[in-house]
């Protein structure tokens, strides 16, 4: 079965989907604290409850490690990952 791409992940979520190529990457991969800088494959801006169940299902098909963020308050970054 092929892996999902960032193309149906895009087609499948109301939120916005942010890839490093994209103008809003840099903001969205931002945390509060300036000292992480972590390099996500793609942020996932959910706005309901199946655009977190298409993210999480995109990440285990794909085999990404997967990070949750609320606030982007973590001190010791652990709202993302590379």
């Amino acid at each position: 079965m092929a892996k999902p791409t960032l193309a149906e992940l895009r087609g499948a979520s109301r939120g916005q989907v942010i890839a490093p190529d994209d103008a809003d990457y840099e903001a969205a991969r931002r945390v509060y604290n300036g000292m992480i800088d972590r390099r996500p494959r793609v942020v996932v801006r959910a706005v309901d409850t199946a655009d977190v169940m298409t993210a999480i299902n995109y990440a285990r098909e794909n085999a990404l490690d997967l990070s949750i963020r609320g606030g982007s308050h973590s001190v010791p970054g652990l709202g993302t990952n590379d």
